[in-house]
């Protein structure tokens, strides 16, 4: 177990981005009730392991996803931000890592009324400008299934390239720290 993560609010012109808590439930029931966002999302656990239902069926169900960023953000090991509207604070999405270490794996999920405004770009490069203040990070990775377009277009913009490599149907993205495009 690592130190607990002080996970800092960023900015960008059209975003706010906050550590993932209980009080954005509401946002991320609307989001993961949705057929579309959880099309390309790999199965999901809570933090002792347990699978949990997506789409989501119930808020409680999306809770479970909450709770286990905010005890893995507790723990050192993962965590997300809350994507928020700067303008009106509307929840849009969540983005953040799966591990943090040499090689740290970025992952993100945008409420569909978001789609193809370029807001994920913008939270992405805070995000890669954030962990390149990391030394232990050199790398970082995603991955992406192949049918997920806007995914792939993404890592292109931030300089991630596709390895070859698979797991579970989702192709690896790499990138080294000093090869990221923000």
């Amino acid at each position: 177990m690592s130190a607990a993560l002080i996970v800092p609010t960023l900015r960008s012109a059209r975003l706010v981005m906050v550590p993932l808590s209980p009080i954005h439930s509401n946002g991320m029931f609307e989001m993961w009730r949705r057929e579309e966002v959880c099309r390309y999302s790999g199965p999901a656990a809570d933090y002792d392991g347990r699978p949990i239902t997506l789409p989501a069926q119930t808020p409680a169900d999306s809770d479970k996803i909450i709770d286990f960023f905010v005890r893995s953000a507790t723990d050192g090991s993962r965590f997300r931000w809350a994507l928020l509207s700067a303008v009106d604070e509307r929840f849009a999405g969540i983005a953040g890592f799966n591990s943090l270490g040499p090689r740290s794996e970025y992952a993100y999920h945008l409420h569909p009324s978001f789609w193809g405004q370029g807001l994920m770009t913008e939270a992405s490069q805070l995000a890669m400008t954030w962990l390149r203040g990391r030394p232990e990070c050199t790398q970082v990775e995603a991955y992406i299934e192949p049918a997920n377009l806007a995914s792939t277009k993404l890592a292109a913009r931030l300089g991630l390239r596709p390895t070859g490599e698979v797991s579970d149907g989702a192709e690896q993205y790499l990138a080294s720290i000093s090869e990221l495009r923000v």
